[in-house]
């Protein structure tokens, strides 16, 4: 399911656009580039622009899909959701901008009984 859409700035390596969910919906998003002291941490944290700053609401990992697609590996957190929702910023199919994909994580089964 499509959560937002967003545009890319090459030159400044930012995604800006907006999260819509029945819930959740937010203008001026945003994914900075992050810096990394150790290798591991995002490379981008997710912000929402405002006055007289930005908030955080997430970050996002460098990764690449079995297929070799690259993407962004997004986890937004917030106080009011039960646990953090991870999505996925893809490349859109214009090459023009960003989806941000989030799918229901499967249901756990409950192990057999022995």
């Amino acid at each position: 399911m499509i959560i937002g859409n967003f545009t890319y700035n090459k030159a400044k390596d930012t995604y800006a656009g907006e999260i819509k969910t029945l819930t959740l919906l937010r203008g001026k998003v945003a994914f900075r580039p992050a810096e990394s002291k150790n290798g591991k941490g995002p490379q981008y944290r997710v912000v929402i622009e405002g006055t007289p700053g930005a908030v955080e609401l997430g970050a996002a990992w460098r990764r690449t899909s079995e297929a070799g697609r690259e993407f962004l590996s997004v986890s937004l957190d917030d106080p009011a959701l039960g646990r953090p929702l991870s999505a996925a910023l893809m490349p859109s199919e214009d090459g023009a901008g960003a989806i941000l994909i989030w799918s229901r994580p499967a249901a756990k089964r409950d192990a057999p009984a022995s």
